[in-house]
């Protein structure tokens, strides 16, 4: 049997792939021999972020040698995904991996001052998107061939552990975060017998460059760091190795979960 974490052929397509999260995603995916559909709104990482690292999309190509393609664009948009799933089939006339990283926080205060403007931005960044996602991808999904072990194709939706308590001033985050986590449930329902996996990812706090410096300040996220069970928080990379993990021949059974990543948060 191949190797549980050699993707070698297999193409995904990930969202928000420039920075943070997304960007370590494509990495992980890419090392394992992944070639990568990256969708952003911009093709590098966001001035100040990175510093002296090339694009997503060209250090995957250069460092793993794997096919790479970028899509620029709104992942709230039909037309990004037609683009990116375009950009896909052109590698190998598959999409085995469907990551819905995108996300913004958006508006933060009390529910009664979100103008109905910015309740709709996050609406349709965080939950219509991935509904966008899942549409486009899916009738490839269904008629491509499977591989040893039924799976026909993986989706991974990044939520939240937002999505499991109320957290403070954020409800029309939580609110988007905790809709992925049923959506995810339903797909797994409606697609698992056709061999596609549908997995939710809810990650606490995880320190990128956007929040370094707010995180290093022992003042802020006094709360989260005292209910955490748990001497740091999370790195891009760990939440890399997960999706790794889940879209990998290893977790092959699991289907319709969310996996929580918060070093025990919602727990303790």
């Amino acid at each position: 049997m191949p190797a549980p974490y050699n993707l070698s052929g297999r193409t995904a397509i990930v969202t928000g792939s420039s920075t943070g999260n997304g960007r370590a995603i494509a990495i992980s995916l890419a090392e394992a021999g992944v070639n990568i559909v990256g969708v952003d709104l911009l093709p590098g990482p966001v001035n100040g972020t990175v510093k002296h690292e090339a694009p997503t999309l060209d250090l995957v190509r250069e460092a793993y040698n794997v096919q790479s393609a970028f899509v620029q664009g709104d992942v709230s948009k039909e037309d990004t995904w037609e683009s990116a799933v375009a950009a896909a089939l052109a590698i190998n006339g598959r999409i085995d991996i469907l990551v819905n990283n995108a996300g913004i926080l958006g508006k933060v205060g009390p529910l009664h001052e979100c103008s109905l403007a910015q309740w709709n931005l996050i609406m349709n960044i965080n939950l219509t998107a991935v509904f966008l996602g899942v549409k486009a991808v899916m009738p490839t999904m269904l008629a491509q061939k499977a591989r040893e072990g039924s799976t026909r194709g993986t989706i991974i939706t990044i939520s939240s552990n937002a999505a499991h308590h109320g957290a403070p001033d954020k409800a029309p985050y939580c609110t988007t975060k905790g809709a992925l986590v049923a959506l995810n449930r339903s797909l797994a329902v409606d697609y698992g017998r056709d061999g596609i996996k549908c997995i939710t990812v809810s990650p606490g706090i995880i320190a990128t460059a956007l929040n370094a410096k707010e995180l290093s300040d022992p003042t802020k996220c006094i709360n989260y760091r005292a209910q955490t069970p748990w001497p740091r928080f999370g790195r891009v990379e760990e939440v890399g190795s997960a999706v790794l993990f889940l879209c990998s021949d290893a977790s092959d059974y699991c289907n319709g979960t969310d996996f929580a990543m918060d070093a025990g948060y919602i727990v303790a």
